[in-house]
């Protein structure tokens, strides 16, 4: 206990260069816990993002249809698939779709359209769909009418209460023609989305496309997405002859995620450089405060100090020093990370277009995680570790009658 005492007073001793090291350090902690808070926040906000607006975390369809998605690379959607997935532990909800293009005419206007043949609810549950309608109803399951995108339908000159005429190619090349009532109109911030999506119920979709209990793909939500790879290895051991595919979300899109690790490396660079620089200059500052106290460091082994005890002495004033500008870098900067965790930054400028393009609301909301808390904390405490060997060694070569004279 006399050795943390002498150790605290000693460092208000100067308060000048005690408050300056403490100041580095403060600085490296914030801006590090900052710039990892938004990394991850937007990170984790994207993968949300792609999850509930379309993909789920995995995706389950026949083997090559990511590739060539033609509806005759559709998987009968029967009580065989859906036992293998329901019996996994880690799964939540599941959203069948059968999904292929065909034309629509209305008027004198006709324009192709990505025609997604879904279950009402549980597509609502996980993309809540029903909350992007901005004229009209939500689908239901027992009528035939559809939803269209708001771009697609302002293209079309439609309206809620009006019929769409849908004209492709079905099943095995079964012709599919149909004319459909528009139930309600939709909204998406992505353009591409916004003008071609139809969306109507799976079993009017079966029949439109006479494909009688076929599906495209199968969406699956996890209770606990950290564990996607093992549910994911899961899956495809039950997999019977291999004739399913099963894709994490981020292996369908490759391009989002090449962008988010060019992205992280690029924030982990920035952070590291500041971390050296930090280092440095804690360094720097213990190299002056030990040659300024070399005469003091004789004087007290002079008079009956052992070097180790010392040592300790100076250890735990770099400890003291690092903590106290670990906690206020740690108190300034988690409030702000809760209020910005609370109230997503919105983005605006080729940035908020950068995010709209690919369906993505403009928001950069900030990550609340003890885990990168805890680690930037031990990487600077292992710094001001590391800075302390310098001082220790040169007290344990320290040669009294030379300090003395100095």
């Amino acid at each position: 206990m006399n050795d943390i005492r002498l150790a605290w007073r000693n460092i208000w001793r100067n308060k000048r260069r005690t408050l300056l090291t403490a100041a580095s350090i403060f600085l490296a902690i914030f801006l590090a816990l900052i710039v990892r808070s938004l990394q991850i926040g937007w990170f984790d906000n994207l993968t949300n993002i792609v999850v509930q607006s379309y993909s789920g975390h995995i995706q389950i369809h026949k083997k090559g249809y990511w590739d060539d998605r033609d509806i005759n690379n559709s998987i009968e959607f029967n009580d065989s698939l859906t036992s293998l997935v329901n019996t996994a532990k880690n799964v939540d909800k599941t959203v069948p779709r059968l999904e292929y293009f065909a034309l629509s005419s209305f008027g004198k206007q006709t324009k192709g359209v990505l025609l997604s043949g879904t279950d009402p609810s549980q597509e609502d549950a996980l993309t809540h769909l029903s909350a992007k309608v901005v004229n009209g109803k939500y689908l239901d399951h027992a009528g035939n009418g559809i939803l269209v995108a708001e771009g697609l339908a302002s293209f079309l000159e439609l309206k809620t209460g009006d019929s769409l005429v849908l004209l492709g190619q079905g099943f095995h090349g079964q012709s599919a023609a149909g004319k459909f009532p528009v139930s309600g109109i939709l909204h998406f911030p992505s353009p591409q989305l916004n003008n071609q999506m139809v969306y109507m119920n799976l079993a009017t979709a079966q029949d439109f496309f006479s494909a009688g209990n076929r599906i495209t793909s199968l969406s699956v939500t996890l209770k606990n997405p950290d564990e996607i790879d093992n549910t994911q290895a899961e899956l495809k051991a039950k997999t019977p002859g291999g004739n399913y595919e099963i894709m994490r979300w981020d292996e369908m899109m490759v391009e989002i995620m090449q962008q988010l690790k060019v992205k992280t490396a690029g924030g982990m660079i920035i952070i590291a450089i500041l971390y050296m620089i930090v280092g440095f200059g804690i360094f720097g500052t213990v190299i002056m405060m030990t040659n300024e106290r070399s005469r003091e460091f004789g004087v007290i082994v002079s008079v009956g100090m052992q070097k180790s005890r010392l040592a300790t002495i100076l250890t735990l004033e770099m400890l003291f020093i690092g903590l106290t500008g670990i906690i206020s870098g740690v108190a300034v900067a988690l409030p702000i990370m809760i209020y910005f965790y609370l109230n997503p930054l919105r983005l605006w400028g080729n940035m908020a277009q950068a995010f709209i393009s690919y369906g993505i609301e403009p928001l950069m909301p900030l990550a609340l995680k003890p885990g990168f808390i805890l680690s930037n904390v031990v990487i600077v405490l292992a710094i001001v570790a590391v800075t302390c060997i310098y001082p220790v060694r040169r007290i344990f070569k320290l040669r009294v009658a030379e300090a003395l004279h100095k």
